[in-house]
């Protein structure tokens, strides 16, 4: 995940002072290097993800995808007097739409969500589930597609 996804959010957010410009500054062209028993690699840059080990940088990127459905239609739900776009834990998405068109359209929608942050999405490791309806097909998510399934495990729980 790109450094300026946590800057750009933490303006968002009102968040600032000493800490966050430290957990910033830290994000910000940081360095790493290999050890191998006694031998130590060159330094190079860490472009992107969550740097290993940093216990601030989950946190942070819990925050930033929790706008990951933001314009995303959704559905409604009896009982409830909003539409839910979908369900999110972790960087876990399920999306829910009412026909093809409104799927393809949450799928562009994420697409160019992850596109402005510079994330990457393996589309092997989704799947569309049509509920009721027709079984949808040639869907894309940034450019690759998704493929149908008639059952699908969602943390741990087959559907």
């Amino acid at each position: 995940m790109s450094a300026k996804i946590y800057s750009t959010n933490c303006d968002q957010w009102a968040l600032g002072g000493k800490l966050i410009n430290m957990i910033l500054d830290m994000h910000d062209a940081p360095k790493i290097a290999v050890r191998v028993g006694n031998e130590v690699s060159n330094p190079t840059e860490y472009l992107c993800g969550v740097r290993q080990g940093c216990p601030a940088l989950p946190i942070l990127f819990d925050f930033n995808i929790n706008d990951i459905f933001k314009n995303i239609r959704g559905v409604w739900v009896t009982g409830l007097t909003s539409r839910i776009p979908g369900l999110l834990f972790a960087d876990d998405a399920v999306l829910l739409a009412e026909s093809s068109a409104d799927l393809q359209d949450a799928l562009n929608t994420i697409t160019e969500w992850m596109d402005t942050w510079e994330m990457a999405v393996n589309a092997s490791k989704c799947g569309i589930m049509t509920i009721s309806g027709e079984l949808t097909t040639d869907m894309t998510l940034q450019g690759q597609k998704v493929n149908s399934a008639d059952q699908y495990t969602y943390l741990g729980y087959i559907m």
